[in-house]
């Protein structure tokens, strides 16, 4: 089982609860018997790279099944998406990967979509489905940083000034979340670069659940990096006016399955 070590606590309240993050595809056993929240999102699309318009990633969706009933007898099939890679000289961005859930007691598998991947347009967030809340994934935008995931709605896409979508459960990052709930970070920031000395720029890399800033420059020698998505975030697109071989787009943010014990 793999887990965001130090990241994950029992918040909203302390205790002996597990929460556990699951943030590689496995069979997952509960560790004991309870009353489970699970968190479905999928991964984010990568950002773009060119010397015109660029676009950035769509958010993974947020699928949340509130509560479910588990013992130790029980075994769950957990698949999580990874997201699109960073991508140079204006090669073609992938989208975000699908997580879902599907085990004991669900009726229907938990479905968070990946984000879309910027391309030749902004990338749309991904959809979700059959949990008790479902919401898509912010999308990019151009010129501008990637999609936030959504929490309590849609999620907040890129902004027409640049700014990365922000997550609309932004507090300190997922090492908050617990009972029920989940946390996310701040959007990366937009930089802009025009000095043409050969360094480079960026990332302004998004926090949990947030989007990746964008990067931008006029100058040839200039390379400009767009910011990697946050969790299931989508990536910031990268522009150098001169040539698209000196920008290097955003990632999207890997998927999670997040699994909250909770009181009885």
């Amino acid at each position: 089982m793999s887990t965001l070590s130090g990241l994950i606590s029992a918040g909203g309240g302390g205790g002996a609860l597990p929460q556990i993050a699951l943030t590689q595809s496995q069979t997952w056993v509960p560790p004991q018997d309870g009353n489970i929240c699970i968190h479905v999102i999928g991964a984010g699309g990568a950002g773009d790279t060119s010397n015109s318009t660029h676009y950035s990633g769509g958010a993974g969706g947020y699928c949340k099944k509130n509560s479910l009933a588990v013992t130790t007898s029980g075994s769950y099939t957990v698949v999580v998406g990874v997201g699109g890679p960073r991508n140079t000289a204006g090669a073609a961005p992938s989208s975000g990967g699908n997580s879902t859930v599907a085990g004991t007691g669900l009726s229907s598998t938990l479905t968070a979509n990946g984000g879309s991947a910027s391309g030749s347009g902004q990338g749309a967030g991904g959809s979700a489905s059959n949990g008790d809340v479902n919401n898509t994934g912010g999308a990019g935008i151009d010129q501008g940083g990637g999609g936030a995931v959504g929490v309590y709605g849609t999620g907040n896409a890129g902004t027409s000034n640049r700014v990365a979508g922000q997550s609309d459960a932004a507090a300190d990052g997922i090492g908050l979340s617990g009972f029920g709930h989940i946390t996310g970070g701040n959007a990366g920031s937009f930089l802009y670069f025009g000095d043409d000395d050969g360094a480079m720029s960026g990332p302004e890399n998004g926090g949990p659940l947030s989007g990746g800033g964008a990067a931008s420059s006029t100058a040839l020698y200039n390379t400009v990096v767009g910011g990697n998505g946050g969790i299931g975030a989508g990536g910031g697109s990268a522009k150098n006016a001169a040539s698209a071989n000196y920008a290097i787009s955003g990632a999207g943010g890997d998927g999670l399955v997040l699994i909250q014990y909770l009181p009885s």
